[in-house]
């Protein structure tokens, strides 16, 4: 959704620790849905110079870069 003139920054905060990395019930990784989230979050809104910011940023048991989202121009 996109409202003319309202601009928003957004801040991902995104644990990463080994809670986070153990598998789930299903026998699937957790780390995978909480990455699709963040993806399909930042596909859904309008992301750039002029419109929406986004950061994301982890935590945990060791220093990650997450390349989310590329930006040209800002």
């Amino acid at each position: 959704m996109h409202v003319l003139g309202c601009y928003i920054d957004i801040a991902l905060i995104i644990d990463c620790s080994g809670s986070i990395r153990m598998t789930n019930q299903l026998g699937e990784d957790n780390w995978q849905y909480v990455i699709d989230f963040a993806v399909d979050l930042v596909n859904s809104i309008n992301v750039g110079g002029d419109e929406t910011h986004v950061a994301a940023v982890s935590f945990g048991t060791q220093i990650l870069f997450l390349p989310i989202i590329s930006l040209h121009d800002c």
